[in-house]
């Protein structure tokens, strides 16, 4: 008797489910809304074109000695090619990247080391607000430690760095270049700390002076000497920094060991009264271009910048 009533519970439901289904086949399928629905007017949308042939030229002024803070846009005539050009950006107090690529080979044990551990703790103390700073460390290989970091961040990283091993000083250049593309500010820097002595990079000297004058960023050079002869190899090394800094725009030093604060004081205070200039070309013309850049009316001012930028 329970086995039948089982039974005619389970047909009862079978009949149900079959009703349900039924139901549903006979309800008309309706197309569906977005297809019955007409295109839409959207409305108009500014649209914002890049563009990334913006030349940006930092800019050091100085009469003697006596460096020139306080000078406006207005105060400066921009030449590309022999065309005068209307700069779009100008800056002489903003924040700035710096990226530093230091020596970490065994050549920088000893003195060299400390002054430059003191050196650069002074220097962080002194940045423009909102400055940010990465730091490449090279010996044999070279290596990106920290990228657009602030001061402290970076002074912490550099103190576990210990000097060690042999000196790509070429790859290491090229390193901080590439990274100077990634950093936010306009305003960009690059502050080698050697000895200037190569001894296994794969990149070429050619290679380092091209990719410098592309990316268009100030290099100071300090090539920290101890002995008061110079080798061979010191020799070299004293020539590529020269011709990096005369390149860019920047200065380059040779201090002895116990020197390297006070030079880093000084490169501190020449970005902190350098301008910082941004246009567009005339013409979009592949090849080596020719920049001038001067102040009106005042002869005896000395101005060093980068005159010369490839452009892609």
């Amino acid at each position: 008797m329970k086995k039948q009533r089982t039974l005619i519970r389970l047909f009862i439901t079978t009949l149900e489910l079959a009703s349900l289904l039924i139901t549903f086949a006979l309800i008309p399928i309706r197309p569906a809304q977005a297809q019955s629905t007409p295109n839409l007017l959207l409305p108009e949308m500014d649209v914002v074109k890049v563009d990334t042939s913006l030349v940006t030229v930092n800019v050091s002024v100085t009469d003697g000695k006596k460096r020139l803070p306080g000078l406006k846009l207005s105060d400066f005539q921009v030449m590309d090619e022999g065309r005068p050009v209307k700069p779009e950006f100008f800056d002489g107090e903003g924040p700035q990247s710096i990226v530093f690529v230091i020596d970490v080979s065994s050549s920088m044990k000893g003195d060299k080391w400390q002054s430059l551990k003191a050196g650069l703790k002074n220097f962080l103390k002194k940045g423009r607000e909102g400055s940010d700073y990465s730091l490449i460390a090279f010996n044999e290989k070279a290596r990106l430690v920290v990228s657009a970091v602030n001061a402290e961040q970076l002074w912490q990283s550099f103190k576990s760095l210990e000097p060690n091993g042999e000196t790509a000083l070429y790859d290491a250049l090229l390193l901080g270049l590439e990274n100077l593309e990634r950093v936010p500010q306009r305003h960009r820097a690059l502050v080698l700390l050697s000895d200037g002595e190569d001894s296994c990079s794969h990149a070429d000297l050619h290679l380092v002076e091209q990719q410098a004058r592309i990316h268009r960023a100030t290099i100071y050079p300090v090539g920290i000497l101890l002995e008061p002869r110079l080798t061979t190899d010191q020799s070299n090394g004293k020539k590529l920094l020269n011709e990096l800094a005369a390149a860019t725009g920047g200065f380059v030093l040779f201090p002895e060991a116990r020197r390297i604060p006070a030079i880093l004081e000084l490169i501190a205070a020449d970005l902190s009264s350098q301008y910082s200039l941004g246009y567009y070309p005339p013409d979009k013309t592949a090849g080596w271009r020719n920049i001038q850049i001067t102040i009106p009316n005042s002869r005896r001012l000395n101005l060093r910048y980068q005159a010369r930028y490839l452009m892609r």
